[in-house]
């Protein structure tokens, strides 16, 4: 088909119009900073974009590793106090920066076993410890009061300790001159961080914690040329093992290399510090925070920092850090600005291009009416085949949910049933020692014996041995019911286990998430009446959260 010189014009003018809007687009939308970063970083970055994506696979793997040890600690009671206190250290040191509910419980119990064990050294320890992560929650007052609970007369106090202790202090002092905001405070709470660390160099013999503390002392007074270098030799002695002063010692040579203006060596030690968080699953780091904003003020938009907030906002939400949206505040509105403008460059961009083809497409429209009709019948053909669609997806998803459901019950079955025979075949071995036992002793006409026998079998098959034997049993298929049973409850209405390992309530709704629903069943099963299986089913929905779906609930527990 020929086209016309009048049509030739027109699509030339159409397409040098578009040539003029892209070149507009591209020349209103370049970045302002032209920096690029160096091979050496970008290779870094490209590790740490992939070490992101795993980000959540190292938060699962540290926190299936903490319920771990928690459980064994809970099971095996032949674990002396000494062990025990090592073992929540070694945990605590993992979670200080992970979760304060964990490093919480770690540290509670620390604290518990050293007043147990009664050594003054582990006493001033576990207090010391405790208060950084209480510090890490912006808990400024709890954790003053816990380091000054130490008692620093005690005459055995190592220099170790007494350094840990100054150490610490220090920290404490200058995470709330950070967190305050404010000059006057910020000053005070500085200075006091200061002196503190100065103490903890007369006792300290660490390497890297006293060069650490050095090169704070120097970084927070301005002169970052010298906390450059005590930052440096403090990496030399620093294991990656101690995760938190490896990252703060990181993230701090970063910031001296920042404000010296050596911004590719800065880049280099916050991508560092924060490598190292998430491959540890550090979530309470700021060190992210910092990487964040110096890759925006460097290089813009041009490696996509939003991403990096994200994860900021997700570990502090994470960890329970109250302070990271106030640090994220200083750098987010810089941030949306400049989404703004380039998303009003390009709405702009689209709008000059929609009209350049306004006139074009409403003739191609008209031509074309007839195929327009046609087009729109496949529209309302494909919109049915698509409902069709999604009716199917939606039977299959109830098909997948209910297979689920049976593999969850043929699983408690099967789990059941070997736990089950497992207790039958016990139950079966003691009878028969007992029958065995009996005979020998009728023979020997032992009457007062086999009496006592017979006595000591019924008190070992009491109701309540019974219920301990099923409250065993459950458990151990259940291992996280109690917490994920009170996580259902109302606040108010949830309560601390005592010795049982299940409450008589708790019982009822055990039997419930085994697939014995019916209330006479029960009853007989714990020798309750059947109006008092009923209250307790009535009450405890009450005090749900959810009381609609509570019941439904209390059977996706261990799902």
């Amino acid at each position: 088909m020929k086209i016309s010189l009048h049509g030739e014009k027109r699509y030339i003018g159409i397409i040098i119009i578009i040539c003029i809007l892209i070149g507009a687009y591209f020349f209103l939308n370049r970045e302002e900073h032209s920096k690029e970063m160096n091979d050496y970083n970008r290779r870094e970055l490209a590790i740490l974009n992939s070490l992101i994506e795993k980000k959540q696979f190292y938060n699962d793997s540290l926190k299936h590793q903490m319920d771990s040890v928690m459980l064994q600690l809970h099971k095996n009671t032949d674990y002396s106090d000494l062990f025990r206190y090592y073992t929540n250290r070694r945990m605590l040191q993992k979670a200080q920066m992970f979760s304060y509910d964990y490093a919480s419980q770690f540290s509670r119990k620390m604290i518990l076993l050293s007043d147990n064990i009664g050594d003054k050294n582990l006493m001033a320890e576990s207090r010391i410890l405790s208060s950084f992560n209480l510090a890490q929650a912006c808990l400024f007052v709890e954790a003053l009061d816990t380091l000054k609970s130490v008692d620093l007369d005690f005459p055995e106090l190592s220099d170790s300790i007494q350094a840990l202790y100054y150490f610490y202090y220090g920290i404490v002092y200058q995470r709330l001159a950070v967190y305050v905001n404010d000059s006057v405070n910020g000053n005070k709470y500085n200075n006091i961080g200061q002196e503190m660390f100065r103490k903890s160099l007369d006792y300290s013999k660490d390497e890297g914690m006293n060069n650490f503390a050095l090169g704070r002392i120097y970084g927070r007074q301005g002169k970052f040329d010298v906390a450059q270098k005590y930052f440096e030799e403090a990496l030399k002695y620093i294991p990656k093992e101690n995760n938190i002063l490896y990252t703060l010692a990181n993230a701090s040579l970063g910031k001296c290399f920042k404000h010296q203006g050596i911004h590719e060596a800065a880049t280099r030690y916050y991508m560092e510090a924060t490598k190292n968080d998430i491959l540890n699953a550090q979530n309470s780091s700021i060190a992210i925070i910092d990487l964040t904003e110096h890759m925006f003020r460097q290089y813009h938009l041009k490696y996509n920092v939003t991403k990096y907030v994200n994860i900021a906002i997700e570990s502090g939400e994470y960890y329970g850090m109250r302070s990271q949206i106030t640090h994220l505040d200083k750098i987010i509105p810089d941030i949306t600005k400049e989404k703004s403008r380039k998303n009003r460059i390009l709405t702009l961009f689209f709008v000059a291009l929609l009209l350049v083809f306004l006139t074009y497409i409403a003739h191609i429209v008209l031509r074309y009416e007839r195929n327009r009709k046609l087009l729109k019948g496949f529209h309302s053909l494909d919109k049915k085949v698509k409902d069709e669609n999604c009716l199917l997806k939606e039977e299959n998803e109830s098909l997948t949910r209910t297979g689920m459901l049976l593999r969850d019950s043929n699983r408690l079955k099967d789990s059941y049933i070997g736990k089950l025979l497992e207790s039958n075949s016990e139950l079966t071995n003691m009878f028969e020692e007992f029958a065995v036992k009996v005979e020998q002793k009728l023979k020997k006409e032992q009457y007062d014996q086999v009496q006592k026998s017979i006595r000591e079998l019924q008190k070992n098959f009491s109701k309540k041995e019974q219920l301990d034997r099923f409250d065993e049993l459950f458990m151990s298929m259940f291992p996280t019911f109690i917490t994920d049973f009170n996580a259902l409850l109302q606040p108010e209405h949830r309560k601390q286990e005592g010795e049982a390992l299940l409450t008589p309530t708790m019982r009822i709704y055990a039997l419930i998430r085994l697939g014995i629903t019916n209330n006479q069943q029960i009853a007989r099963v714990l020798d309750y009446s059947y109006n008092t299986i009923l209250n307790y089913r009535v009450r405890l929905r009450a005090m749900a959260l959810n009381p609609d779906t509570f019941e439904q609930d209390v059977m996706k527990i261990g799902l």
